[in-house]
């Protein structure tokens, strides 16, 4: 078995050791050391990387069976016996997460009762599953605080090994099924949390920074808390301050007043977009009016083909209700562009069927898909120019039966 140093010192990241094991993991050559720093995935906390005899670790596991940590190498070693170094940025940030989470999850017990039931920590994101879904935002706020008063009060962290059978106290969500330790191993946020875990941990609270919740989602009975620490957190606010900062800059506002004004504009698209509808429905009626005093009436009918470029589909829909309000109309109707779209339409004094009309034009189009009732269908969604279309509509129409 692996002797895995980084119980004993989550700072330790420089080591020698030697090679006692040669072998493939995946289609990629790894080795077993005698000792490691190298934290292999588990317990919700990814794996460390770093380097062996000067060889970039891709992946860091530990093997089912004798728990040996097998390190997976870019390349094989020839060496053995390597000076090993852990990734100290990729360390401390999971540190500062691991610790972060220990202490918000005791602060949702403390403030209300709820207790974590998942944790997941990945290379973005940090969540813990709680096992209450009600949790307003103001018992959600209240854990932040009390979490973040337990990192500024830079209270000790400490690790011990306490026997399986006398841990009352000791928070846990299960016993492992290996104690790789000889024991139960505890990390202890002084007077506030002790809980049974593996991972890596910072020594002082303060070094977290801060703990920020980013956003919650209910997931049935649960609530799914994510969260940044330290920095994390730190570059989560950078962010989320110049994209504010610039939204204000572009309204001219002041940044806490950009909601206001973000409201206000909102609003005012709303009134636009409002004018904008009733002004296009005018239009469409006046052009619906033109189109049925332009076109002839032969046998009681008056078949109005037109294609256009690229036109609003709703508009276009809008066109052909509007023409086949009229007597008389046969309205075969469409749009050029990437994603065609052929609208029929007819009067209700008509008996042609605009459903057997369009697969007629569909069926020249290609692979355009349609269908709809005997007064309206349609269809499209293939690339069709305007020439196209118009041989398609003239098509349908001059079809018998």
């Amino acid at each position: 078995m692996t002797e895995r140093l980084y119980y004993a010192d989550s700072y330790a990241i420089q080591f020698s050791a030697k090679l006692v094991e040669r072998l493939t993991y995946g289609d990629r050559p790894a080795v077993v050391l005698d000792r490691t720093c190298f934290y292999p995935t588990g317990g919700g906390q990814p794996h460390d990387l770093g380097r062996i005899a000067g060889v970039p670790v891709l992946d860091v596991v530990a093997r089912e069976g004798d728990n040996a940590v097998v390190h997976v190498l870019m390349k094989a070693l020839t060496v053995d016996e390597a000076v090993c170094e852990v990734d100290w940025a990729r360390r401390f940030d999971h540190m500062q997460q691991h610790t972060g989470q220990h202490i918000l999850t005791q602060a949702f017990v403390r403030v209300c009762g709820a207790g974590t039931v998942g944790f997941h920590l990945s290379a973005d994101t940090v969540t813990i599953d709680l096992d209450q879904g009600g949790l307003s935002a103001a018992q959600i706020a209240a854990a932040e605080d009390l979490a973040n008063q337990i990192v500024f009060e830079a209270r000790s962290v400490t690790t011990r090994i306490v026997d399986p059978q006398a841990a009352d106290g000791v928070r846990m969500r299960r016993l492992p099924d290996t104690l790789v330790t000889g024991g139960l191993r505890v990390v202890e946020v002084a007077d506030f949390d002790v809980t049974a875990c593996g991972g890596t941990h910072v020594r002082s609270t303060g070094e977290i920074g801060i703990i920020k919740v980013v956003k919650t989602e209910k997931r049935g009975d649960k609530l799914r808390v994510e969260f940044k620490c330290g920095g994390r957190a730190l570059r989560d606010y950078r962010v989320k301050s110049d994209v504010l900062g610039q939204i204000a800059g572009a309204l001219n506002a002041h940044f806490s007043e950009a909601d206001v004004a973000v409201a206000k504009l909102q609003e005012d698209y709303r009134s636009a977009a409002r004018s904008l509808k009733a002004a296009v429905s005018q239009l469409v009626e006046y052009e619906a009016a033109s189109l049925i005093s332009e076109t002839a009436l032969e046998n009681g009918r008056r078949l109005i083909i037109r294609v256009y470029n690229q036109r609003d589909p709703a508009e276009l829909k809008l066109l052909a209700q509007r023409l086949s309000a009229a007597d008389g109309v046969v309205a075969l109707l469409a749009s050029a562009g990437d994603k065609a779209q052929l609208i029929f339409a007819r009067s209700a004094d008509r008996a042609e069927d605009m459903n057997v009309l369009l697969k007629r034009a569909l069926t020249q189009l290609g692979d355009a898909r349609g269908g709809g009732q005997p007064n309206i269908a349609q269809g499209g969604g293939v690339p069709a120019d305007e020439a196209a279309i118009r041989r398609a509509l003239e098509g349908a129409a001059m079809q018998r039966g």
